[in-house]
């Protein structure tokens, strides 16, 4: 990959929720920084992502998980460090896995409140109808 002066990256794009928020905001200051993210499903979201340059890790390629996204849970934390970013800066907004990218060289993060998924794991998996086996992976 090509390096670049600054790259944002966000845990996922498939929703209209805070930090979703902060990130679209992100890109109006720096319209020409590529969004790295797991996963991306542009009808759930904002639709500023639209015109940015949105790159996905590998999970993005499973259509269930862009639409039920914890169901990816378990594996959100390898997938996240399986993305590679080359720039001079990254900047990273994450409730829980951005700030795991393997980033070239400066990384910043800013952290949202605690992850949901941490404090009430049965009522945030239970939003999404996950079965108990999958609750328990």
């Amino acid at each position: 990959m090509k390096r670049v002066p600054l790259a944002l990256a966000h845990d996922y794009l498939t929703q209209r929720g805070g930090a979703e928020r902060v990130v679209a905001a992100w890109t109006q200051f720096a319209p020409i920084a590529p969004l790295f993210t797991n996963l991306y499903e542009p009808a759930t979201t904002f639709d500023e992502f639209a015109s940015v340059e949105v790159r996905t890790g590998r999970l993005n390629r499973i259509a269930y998980f862009r639409k039920h996204h914890r169901a990816a849970l378990p594996f959100l934390a390898s997938a996240t460090r399986a993305i590679t970013i080359t720039a001079d800066i990254t900047l990273a907004s994450s409730s829980g896995w951005a700030h795991g990218v393997t980033a070239s060289d400066y990384l910043a993060v800013y952290c949202h409140a605690p992850a949901r998924w941490l404090y009430q794991t049965d009522r945030y998996l239970r939003r999404d109808g996950l079965s108990p086996v999958a609750q328990s992976s």
